[in-house]
């Protein structure tokens, strides 16, 4: 059976995730690459899931950095 995008997203997520369930956008997309999904720009991609995984960005880092969990209604 193939995995879908969507199955990987919710793997990635869960493998790059620290304790308090956040994860470093680009660390997420290596895990992606690595598992062989095309996702063009990563925050597109991201959008496309919005009901199953939520955004913040820390603009107090240079540049600013994007973090990504599972929504928690969703686990």
């Amino acid at each position: 059976m193939e995995t879908t995008d969507r199955e990987v997203l919710i793997e990635a997520l869960t493998d790059c995730a620290k304790a308090d369930g956040w994860a470093n956008l680009a660390e997420i997309g290596v895990v992606l690459r690595l598992k062989g999904v095309n996702y063009g720009k990563l925050s597109k991609f991201i959008v496309n899931y919005s009901d199953i995984v939520e955004t913040k960005v820390d603009e107090e880092r240079q540049p600013p950095v994007v973090y990504a969990r599972l929504i928690q209604d969703f686990l």
